[in-house]
């Protein structure tokens, strides 16, 4: 076993977790979409909305967790994982890579996607940032192969297969060998790394049916310590919409933040702050 269930939940909860900041940025979220969240013309309130938010996150937090512990893999499997933020100097824009590493014969860069099930748009900008990151690794490794593989996680999906093998198969890069790999393929062009696959869905399995009965929760927004500390710590700026006279953000109070008095109370120690 290469990672221990105990480091695969840890890593799982730890990007699940609900800090301080994640309330500051949720309450942001709100005050700058509120017709998102209420109004006449929705069915749902604030909160079920506000439910559905909190899922979606966690869904794109997902792929963030699998990039950690495919990096902790790689890492076991006696690679060496370089830093994933690079420049082009060229425009000065800012890449991430999701998985950057080598070993004595060749340079590795992955572009990862838990799914293939972009649209014809998304499927276009993806390969061409893929490219881009290609570029840059290739100027700054010139003397190293690199090997540059597309991965999508989930093998039950291969919505684009067709459109990224044709063109990976017109993209002529000297010293660059492209690949597209799909859920357990990856791993198994890793040296070693052949038994990584069965492990992964093992501790996913696993974890899924230990948390099959927790429930995501919205907390009380009214009465929430939380939320009330994510309150006093807002930016005056969102603070001051919040608790304006206009009438999406007085629908927004009385949907959200009754009954409670966290509003008065954050009011009172915002004031105590000045």
């Amino acid at each position: 076993m290469y990672i221990s269930e105990e480091e695969f939940d840890e890593i799982i909860t730890k990007h699940l977790k609900g800090g301080e900041d994640f309330y500051i940025l949720l309450l942001q979220k709100i005050i700058n979409n509120p017709s998102r969240y209420s109004g006449l013309f929705r069915l749902s309130n604030a909160k079920q909305k506000l439910l559905q938010n909190i899922t979606q996150s966690n869904e794109i937090k997902f792929g963030d967790i699998l990039e950690e512990i495919t990096t902790k893999y790689i890492q076991k499997l006696g690679y060496t994982n370089f830093d994933k933020h690079l420049i082009n100097s060229k425009n000065a824009t800012y890449l991430n890579l999701d998985q950057y590493f080598g070993d004595e014969k060749a340079i590795y860069v992955v572009e990862m996607k838990v799914r293939d099930d972009h649209d014809s748009t998304k499927k276009r900008g993806q390969y061409a940032n893929f490219q881009e990151k290609i570029n840059l690794i290739k100027h700054k490794h010139n003397a190293k192969p690199i090997k540059a593989s597309m991965w999508f996680v989930d093998d039950q999906l291969k919505k684009n297969r067709k459109y990224y093998l044709k063109k990976m198969k017109n993209t002529k890069i000297e010293g660059v060998e492209m690949n597209l790999h799909y859920g357990g393929e990856f791993f198994s062009s890793l040296k070693n790394g052949h038994t990584l696959w069965e492990e992964l869905k093992k501790h996913l399995k696993n974890y899924k049916q230990k948390n099959s009965t927790i429930e995501f929760t919205v907390p009380d927004f009214g009465t929430s310590k939380e939320i009330l500390q994510a309150l006093i710590k807002l930016p005056d700026k969102d603070w001051n919409k919040l608790n304006s006279n206009e009438e999406q953000y007085i629908l927004l109070r009385n949907e959200l933040f009754q009954p409670g008095d966290n509003l008065e109370k954050a009011k009172r120690q915002r004031l105590n702050l000045k």
